[in-house]
Protein backbone atom coordinates (compact mmCIF):
# COMPACT_ATOMS: atom_id res chain seq x y z
CA UNK A 1 0.00 0.00 0.00
CA UNK A 2 1.00 3.66 -0.03
CA UNK A 3 0.90 4.45 2.71
CA UNK A 4 3.23 1.18 3.88
CA UNK A 5 6.50 2.66 5.63
CA UNK A 6 8.76 2.89 3.28
CA UNK A 7 11.19 0.40 5.18
CA UNK A 8 9.21 -2.30 4.18
CA UNK A 9 10.53 -2.10 0.55
CA UNK A 10 12.80 -4.54 -0.69
CA UNK A 11 16.67 -3.51 -0.07
CA UNK A 12 15.71 -0.83 2.52
CA UNK A 13 15.82 -2.46 5.42
CA UNK A 14 14.29 -1.25 9.03
CA UNK A 15 16.68 1.08 11.00
CA UNK A 16 19.35 0.04 7.74
CA UNK A 17 21.61 2.93 6.25
CA UNK A 18 18.83 3.70 3.61
CA UNK A 19 15.85 3.50 5.92
CA UNK A 20 17.49 6.37 7.80
CA UNK A 21 18.80 8.52 5.06
CA UNK A 22 15.16 8.07 3.35
CA UNK A 23 13.78 9.50 6.70
CA UNK A 24 16.16 12.33 7.66
CA UNK A 25 14.68 14.19 4.26
CA UNK A 26 11.23 13.04 4.98
CA UNK A 27 10.43 9.99 2.77
CA UNK A 28 8.79 7.99 4.85
CA UNK A 29 5.41 6.00 3.01
CA UNK A 30 6.25 4.17 -0.64
CA UNK A 31 4.25 7.01 -1.28
CA UNK A 32 7.49 9.21 -0.66
CA UNK A 33 9.02 7.15 -1.96
CA UNK A 34 7.63 7.19 -5.25
CA UNK A 35 6.42 10.61 -5.74
CA UNK A 36 10.22 11.71 -5.18
CA UNK A 37 11.32 8.97 -8.03
CA UNK A 38 9.00 10.52 -10.14
CA UNK A 39 9.30 14.35 -9.52
CA UNK A 40 13.29 14.00 -8.69
CA UNK A 41 14.88 10.54 -9.85
CA UNK A 42 18.33 11.73 -8.90
CA UNK A 43 18.01 13.75 -5.71
CA UNK A 44 16.53 10.19 -4.33
CA UNK A 45 19.46 8.46 -6.06
CA UNK A 46 21.76 10.88 -4.04
CA UNK A 47 19.76 10.25 -0.63
CA UNK A 48 20.23 6.76 -0.98
CA UNK A 49 23.92 6.97 -1.67
CA UNK A 50 27.01 5.31 -3.16
CA UNK A 51 26.13 2.33 -0.75
CA UNK A 52 23.15 1.14 -3.00
CA UNK A 53 24.32 -0.24 -5.94
CA UNK A 54 23.09 0.07 -9.46
CA UNK A 55 21.31 -3.69 -8.95
CA UNK A 56 19.59 -2.47 -5.68
CA UNK A 57 18.14 0.57 -6.87
CA UNK A 58 16.52 -1.48 -9.89
CA UNK A 59 15.24 -3.79 -7.04
CA UNK A 60 13.64 -0.90 -4.67
CA UNK A 61 12.08 0.72 -7.70
CA UNK A 62 10.59 -2.21 -9.32
CA UNK A 63 9.20 -3.24 -5.54
CA UNK A 64 7.64 -0.06 -5.27
CA UNK A 65 5.95 0.46 -8.48
CA UNK A 66 3.74 -2.93 -7.49
CA UNK A 67 1.91 -0.56 -5.52
CA UNK A 68 -2.13 -0.11 -6.53
CA UNK A 69 -1.97 3.68 -7.21
CA UNK A 70 -5.81 3.70 -5.74
CA UNK A 71 -8.28 5.76 -6.72
CA UNK A 72 -7.13 9.07 -5.47
CA UNK A 73 -6.29 12.40 -7.38
CA UNK A 74 -4.58 15.73 -6.52
CA UNK A 75 -5.89 18.81 -7.62
CA UNK A 76 -3.10 21.83 -8.39
CA UNK A 77 -5.34 25.36 -9.02
CA UNK A 78 -3.93 28.73 -10.24
CA UNK A 79 -4.90 31.58 -11.88
CA UNK A 80 -5.13 30.29 -15.41
CA UNK A 81 -4.50 26.40 -14.59
CA UNK A 82 -6.25 23.39 -12.93
CA UNK A 83 -4.14 20.01 -13.39
CA UNK A 84 -4.86 16.55 -11.46
CA UNK A 85 -2.41 14.25 -10.59
CA UNK A 86 -2.32 10.94 -9.08
CA UNK A 87 -0.83 9.87 -5.74
CA UNK A 88 2.43 9.51 -7.38
CA UNK A 89 2.49 13.09 -8.92
CA UNK A 90 2.11 12.36 -12.40
CA UNK A 91 -0.15 14.16 -14.19
CA UNK A 92 -3.69 13.13 -15.21
CA UNK A 93 -5.51 15.77 -16.85
CA UNK A 94 -5.13 19.63 -17.04
CA UNK A 95 -7.15 22.52 -17.95
CA UNK A 96 -4.83 25.33 -18.88
CA UNK A 97 -5.70 28.79 -20.18
CA UNK A 98 -9.32 27.78 -20.81
CA UNK A 99 -7.91 24.61 -22.86
CA UNK A 100 -8.97 21.27 -21.24
CA UNK A 101 -5.86 18.27 -22.29
CA UNK A 102 -5.88 14.95 -21.58
CA UNK A 103 -2.67 13.33 -20.24
CA UNK A 104 -1.69 12.44 -24.00
CA UNK A 105 -2.70 15.89 -25.59
CA UNK A 106 0.24 17.34 -22.34
CA UNK A 107 2.72 15.32 -24.58
CA UNK A 108 2.38 18.28 -27.16
CA UNK A 109 2.59 21.25 -24.52
CA UNK A 110 6.55 22.07 -23.42
CA UNK A 111 7.79 19.79 -21.09
CA UNK A 112 9.41 21.75 -18.82
CA UNK A 113 6.23 24.26 -18.74
CA UNK A 114 4.19 21.12 -17.34
CA UNK A 115 7.45 19.95 -15.00
CA UNK A 116 6.79 23.38 -13.27
CA UNK A 117 3.32 22.31 -12.21
CA UNK A 118 4.52 18.83 -11.03
CA UNK A 119 7.22 20.32 -9.24
CA UNK A 120 5.09 22.75 -7.45
CA UNK A 121 2.47 20.08 -7.01
CA UNK A 122 5.07 17.94 -5.03
CA UNK A 123 6.68 20.83 -3.40
CA UNK A 124 3.10 21.70 -1.78
CA UNK A 125 1.56 18.33 -1.47
CA UNK A 126 -0.24 18.56 1.74
CA UNK A 127 -2.25 21.49 0.37
CA UNK A 128 -3.49 20.02 -2.24
CA UNK A 129 -7.13 19.38 -2.53
CA UNK A 130 -7.89 15.68 -2.28
CA UNK A 131 -10.47 13.98 -4.45
CA UNK A 132 -11.96 10.52 -4.44
CA UNK A 133 -13.16 8.46 -7.88
CA UNK A 134 -11.28 6.97 -10.46
CA UNK A 135 -8.77 7.77 -12.46
CA UNK A 136 -9.64 9.83 -15.66
CA UNK A 137 -6.62 9.08 -17.74
CA UNK A 138 -3.08 7.48 -18.04
CA UNK A 139 -0.89 9.54 -16.49
CA UNK A 140 2.42 10.99 -18.07
CA UNK A 141 5.29 8.49 -18.29
CA UNK A 142 7.91 10.72 -16.12
CA UNK A 143 10.33 8.27 -16.74
CA UNK A 144 8.55 4.88 -16.09
CA UNK A 145 5.40 3.26 -16.47
CA UNK A 146 3.70 2.12 -13.01
CA UNK A 147 1.64 -1.25 -12.90
CA UNK A 148 -1.17 -0.29 -11.40
CA UNK A 149 -3.24 -3.29 -12.34
CA UNK A 150 -1.82 -5.48 -8.85
CA UNK A 151 -3.78 -5.64 -5.94
CA UNK A 152 -1.20 -3.73 -3.65
CA UNK A 153 2.48 -3.52 -2.55
CA UNK A 154 4.04 -7.46 -3.50
CA UNK A 155 6.27 -9.31 -1.29
CA UNK A 156 7.12 -6.90 1.30
CA UNK A 157 10.11 -7.39 3.24
CA UNK A 158 9.47 -7.17 7.02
Amino acid sequence: MLDDDVWRLEKIGKDGAFHTKLKSEGITTVQDFLKLSVVNPQSLRRILGVGMSEKMWEVTIKHARTCVLGNKQYILRGNNHFVMFNPVCQVLKAVIDGQDYTSRELNNIDRTYIERFVRQAYENWSSLEEQHGYIVDRAIDMGYELNSDQAGCSDWTY
